[in-house]
């Protein structure tokens, strides 16, 4: 690997670490969880990177769908070794989760946590947070734009039924 790819890898890695762990915090809501996803996320990252394999244009709707599936993967092993699933609440929290948790729009999601299945929450997060396109939102749940449009649309029908959720 080229010394200037290296340095673009590193630039790719700072310029988008906060908002690929703020996603992989809302996909597992556990701290050390979203850390070991997103540590996880930039190894498969530079893995592929070094093989040539990088993406063409934005690289955060692919490090996203890397964290995505990192979740994945590992709900399917707790599931299969009996774990605890990740989104287990931690009965010890840290006072650096505090300032996160206290962010308005991160409030926001949790409480549509609530009421919302996780793949309409997950699609407001990329759409209204991450303001990603229909078609890298689609990418990244494996569902096609119509499909990502359908969920977002029964995500926003179901707020308006439930506007107490929105204050």
């Amino acid at each position: 690997m080229a010394i200037a790819d290296r340095a673009e890898f590193e630039a790719q890695y700072v310029a988008t670490w906060q908002r690929v762990y703020r996603y992989a915090w809302v996909l597992t809501r556990h701290r050390q969880d979203a850390e070991d996803v997103a540590a996880e996320t930039y190894r498969r990252a530079f893995s592929a990177w070094t093989a040539g394999r990088r993406p063409k244009g934005d690289i955060l709707p692919w490090l996203l769908l890397i964290a995505r599936r990192v979740v994945i993967d590992r709900r399917r092993r707790s599931r299969l070794l009996g774990w605890l699933p990740l989104s287990a609440v931690s009965d010890v929290e840290r006072s650096d989760d505090r300032s996160l948790e206290r962010a308005e729009i991160w409030l926001w999601f949790a409480e549509l946590s609530r009421v919302l299945p996780d793949r309409q929450r997950e699609a407001l997060l990329l759409r209204y947070q991450f303001d990603l396109s229909d078609e890298a939102i689609g990418k990244i749940l494996g569902v096609s734009p119509g499909g990502v449009r359908s969920l977002l649309s029964r995500a926003l029908a179901t707020l308006r039924r439930r506007p107490e959720m929105l204050t």
